[in-house]
């Protein structure tokens, strides 16, 4: 047959695969425990809205049939939301098929996509798979975004911006003074794709949302339904950005992209206000519980308006995640380009799975 990878495609080789965090049932497989705490993959750690959970059930028996392929229930609902047409929406399997998608649709071989280092790996990656220029911007030394070095970054060559906010893997945010020194300063014809997949959690009232911008700028807004409304399973996100925008995006779109379970659990899930309060306030007391709790450890974070928490050991620390393991507990080893050995990321759990995992830590350090 000869070599395949003579057929693939030269940028293929660039890539360096995306390794999600340590699924549940591989650690029972190693160690053979009987319980595990995964604090790893930014889940909401209440489970899934029980509205959502109804919905699923309600549909089952119509799995033999497809979905309805423009999600145009879940369309208007978003719609009514956030009050904009539904012909400004789109509905994707996951937040990064949008992503991928806007790329797809203005990103041609050779063109230069910017984006942070360090932030979420896919984004590398769905450059190499269209022949773009990954151009990584550093972080400050706390993890804020520079918007001047950004701005500085732009070349004629550049046609997308990504902006992660807030960023994965250090939960900074671009605020709203940030958001508009890039606006005054970036060329009309540089897409801006604002990723906010973990939005809804953010704190900090300076934060600064693309959403007000897209009708005045080439901006697509992406946001997700894996995080706190906890269907990370079902795979399933949005875009809203000009109609003009959606409608090229929606050309490449692939049919039947999303499941009918999924659309429908999406809407029950907007519907359940009361579990997003409850996971609000679960984050909330979670993340100053482990900031006192991580202080006292002497193990320096980073702030964050996510659902995790980027630490840093100050040494390697990959033997802590591995023993952290073996007592049941999965954190995200963050090796990550912009980071380095030292670095992990918690997710935060309850109140129950906080404990556990600082009451580990104390017994490892």
């Amino acid at each position: 047959m000869g070599s395949l990878e003579k057929l693939a495609k030269p940028s293929l080789k660039n890539i360096r695969p995306y390794v999600p965090g340590r699924p549940v049932e591989e650690v029972f497989r190693q160690y053979g425990l009987r319980s595990i705490i995964k604090l790893a993959s930014n889940e909401n750690p209440l489970g899934p809205s029980p509205r959502a959970v109804a919905a699923i059930r309600q549909n089952l028996k119509e799995i033999h049939r497809y979905p309805e392929a423009s999600a145009y229930y879940l369309k208007q609902e978003l719609a009514n939301i956030f009050k904009v047409k539904a012909e400004e929406l789109i509905v994707t399997s996951g937040s990064s098929e949008a992503i991928s998608l806007c790329l797809q649709a203005f990103v041609n071989p050779g063109d230069e996509v910017i984006f942070p280092r360090p932030s979420f790996l896919i984004y590398p990656i769905l450059c190499h798979m269209i022949g773009a220029n990954p151009v990584e911007i550093p972080l400050n030394a706390d993890f804020s975004y520079d918007v001047e070095k950004i701005v500085a970054g732009i070349t004629r060559k550049t046609k997308v911006l990504i902006l992660c906010n807030p960023n994965n893997p250090t939960g900074t945010i671009v605020t709203r003074s940030q958001l508009n020194f890039i606006w005054k300063n970036i060329p009309r014809d540089v897409v801006v794709i604002s990723d906010e997949a973990y939005a809804e959690y953010v704190e900090e009232k300076n934060y600064g949302s693309a959403l007000p911008w897209f009708r005045k700028h080439p901006v697509l807004v992406v946001r997700t339904f894996s995080k706190i409304y906890g269907l990370a399973g079902l795979r399933i996100g949005y875009g809203i950005g000009p109609q003009e925008m959606i409608s090229l995006m929606e050309k490449i779109r692939p049919p039947f992209n999303t499941t009918g379970l999924a659309q429908e659990a999406a809407r029950a899930a907007l519907k359940d206000k009361a579990y997003v309060r409850q996971s609000l306030k679960n984050n909330a007391s979670g993340k100053r519980y482990l900031y006192k709790e991580l202080s006292l450890l002497k193990i320096p974070f980073t702030p964050t308006q996510a659902n995790f928490i980027l630490c840093n050991l100050s040494k390697p620390a990959g033997s802590l995640v591995q023993e952290l393991e073996r007592k049941g507990i999965i954190v995200r080893h963050m090796p990550a380009p912009g980071l380095n050995e030292n670095y992990l990321r918690i997710t935060i759990g309850t109140r129950e799975q906080n404990e556990k995992l600082i009451s580990q830590l104390k017994q490892i350090l």
